[in-house]
């Protein structure tokens, strides 16, 4: 090929990138987050490198992301209406997402959130979730089949509905409520007595704690009893809590939907943030980035156009998204439902201990 034909090439591909439209979303940074603030930024970090895989990708539009952080979401999302936003993003917080939802619904802008939880699973609003199952229940089925015959529940006092939620799930699958609760706060040397008296009383503890607090109180648990087994929620799937677990971190259990391809190591999107940033963020939380974008172009694509009204109504109409191992159903109330999978914490990384049966024929890009 001569220097003038690649010339001819390189100019024709720039005119197409030129004719895509964009798509101006709006992400929201709950900067006040005292549960999962680690895990929330990462997620909402995924998305956005997700929208920049995806607009290195073959198509007619491509995805501008832009920050909120402002308390009173309101103001928030009229300024997102203001710079034209399609959508807006919000992180894992279920009580903040009320708020968006909400303020979200009153301007008539779409709101996809990564909170779980029956808190938003409605079919008469503008929020859309591709990650609404916490894994609680899979969790829970998975200590009875164990022979785990009684637990306790180790939770923050921060976002009750959250722990509510999650230790129901966990209870309900399990067939039987906790033989106790502990809530930490303040300085943790004042809990050392509770963890004294939840290995004695309990055969298994359920964490519902943000990643450093569920790596402190795994290794406080297994000091006192190394074979014990642990349950931990969504809040602790960072990649600092096997980092600060250590050994005594190994076995350690949660649940995520992050289908078996996702384990691919040359998969697309994993290699390209691999070789872009070289960070190393969990493939769970990649994996609700990319659904959460992946979602959102399936609606740009129905609705030709970034127009908000014209987005929901295309997010409204999804039956399905299209994502790594195969097409997502999604309900009635606009939640993707994936199947939760097991993991376990192996060799200072989060590994998977059930594949499941496969979501789909086709992958995702």
């Amino acid at each position: 090929m001569t220097a003038a034909a690649l010339a001819l090439l390189v100019a024709a591909g720039a005119a197409l990138q030129d004719r895509r439209f964009e798509v101006p979303v709006t992400l929201f940074y709950d900067e006040q987050d005292l549960s999962g603030a680690v895990v929330s930024r990462l997620a909402l970090q995924s998305v956005v490198l997700a929208m920049e895989y995806f607009n290195s990708l073959p198509s007619g539009h491509m995805f501008v992301p832009s920050r909120e952080s402002d308390l009173n979401v309101y103001d928030a999302i009229d300024r997102a209406v203001e710079r034209g936003s399609a959508a807006v993003v919000g992180g894992i917080n279920a009580p903040f997402s009320s708020l968006l939802a909400d303020a979200a619904r009153r301007r008539g802008i779409p709101f996809i959130s990564l909170a779980s939880g029956p808190l938003l699973q409605r079919a008469d609003d503008l929020v859309f979730r591709p990650r609404p199952d916490n894994g609680a229940r899979v969790l829970g089925r998975a200590a009875k089949e164990a022979g785990v015959t009684s637990y306790s529940v180790i939770a923050t006092g921060f976002y009750a509905n959250h722990t509510q939620s999650f230790a129901h799930g966990f209870g309900s699958a399990f067939g039987a409520s906790p033989v106790g609760t502990t809530l930490l706060a303040g300085d943790l040397k004042k809990h050392m007595d509770e963890f004294d008296k939840i290995s004695l009383r309990a055969d298994a503890a359920l964490l519902i704690l943000p990643d450093w607090l569920a790596a402190v109180t795994v290794r406080e648990l297994r000091l006192r009893r190394p074979d014990m087994p642990i349950y931990a929620s969504d809040w602790a799937v960072s990649h600092r809590t096997p980092l600060l677990a250590g050994e005594l971190g190994e076995g350690m259990l949660t649940a995520s939907c992050t289908a078996p391809e996702w384990d691919d190591p040359d998969l697309g999107f994993p290699a390209f943030v691999r070789r872009t940033y070289t960070a190393h963020i969990p493939r769970m939380i990649l994996a609700m980035g990319y659904d959460t974008v992946a979602m959102l172009d399936e609606a740009v694509r129905r609705a030709g156009s970034a127009d908000p009204k014209a987005v929901a109504a295309a997010l409204k109409e999804l039956d399905s998204v299209t994502t790594v191992g195969g097409p997502v159903p999604v309900d009635e109330n606009g939640d993707m439902r994936a199947k939760p999978r097991l993991f376990s914490m192996k060799s200072g990384r989060w590994e998977r201990i059930e594949a499941g049966p496969e979501e789909g024929a086709e992958g995702g890009r």
